[in-house]
């Protein structure tokens, strides 16, 4: 139906050197158009993400325990890791030595877990493990695998927290500071894991 008489879209035309009368609404968006029954034929109807098959790997005691307590959660393609307690971990530490443990006890390697792997998020409430995330992320480096951080907060000193925070900004390509436990799920759900 043409609107060419209504006073709107009239003072539209009078704007537009050359332009005739207009016989649409000058407000309708080409979103309006994309929403449109025509135009629903060519949207694709599956979601366009896909999860990714992630690696999380606690660095230390108090971050396997809170760790522990997301492994129940249905996780698609995610394997839980922590290093071994009391292991020993220097930079010049191959890859395939990083003593690692599935949450079971299972032992596993580095080399085996990054194989196939798209995301690797670190977990770490001290600087302890270092060395161990130094290893870890330039193995994600060469397999071009993106590297995240966690350093979870806990009731020690700023000066704690500001050492976890070092350590892992110079390996990590996200590194995000947080005292609840809560954003280890929010983080892995962001992430597709």
């Amino acid at each position: 139906m043409p609107h060419d008489h209504d006073e709107m879209f009239e003072a539209d035309n009078a704007t537009r050197a050359g332009r005739g009368p207009v016989d649409h609404p000058t407000m309708l968006s080409s979103c309006t158009h994309a929403a449109s029954a025509e135009e629903a034929k060519y949207r694709v109807q599956y979601p366009n993400s896909i999860v990714r098959t992630s690696r999380i790997f606690a660095l230390d005691p108090p971050a396997a325990e809170a760790m522990y307590a997301v492994t129940e959660d249905p996780w698609e393609n995610t394997h839980f890791l922590t290093l071994l307690a009391d292991s020993t971990i220097a930079s010049e530490t191959p890859a395939q030595d990083i003593p690692l443990c599935h949450p079971d006890g299972t032992a596993t390697n580095l080399n085996t877990e990054l194989t196939d792997a798209d995301v690797v998020v670190l977990l770490a409430t001290r600087n302890s493990s270092e060395a161990a995330a130094e290893i870890i992320a330039c193995e994600c480096f060469k397999r071009k695998i993106m590297c995240a951080g966690l350093a979870l907060r806990r009731a020690s000193s700023p000066q704690s927290i500001s050492q976890v925070v070092s350590s892992m900004r110079k390996f990590t390509r996200v590194l995000v500071v947080t005292e609840d436990d809560d954003y280890i799920p929010a983080m892995l759900t962001a992430l597709r894991a």
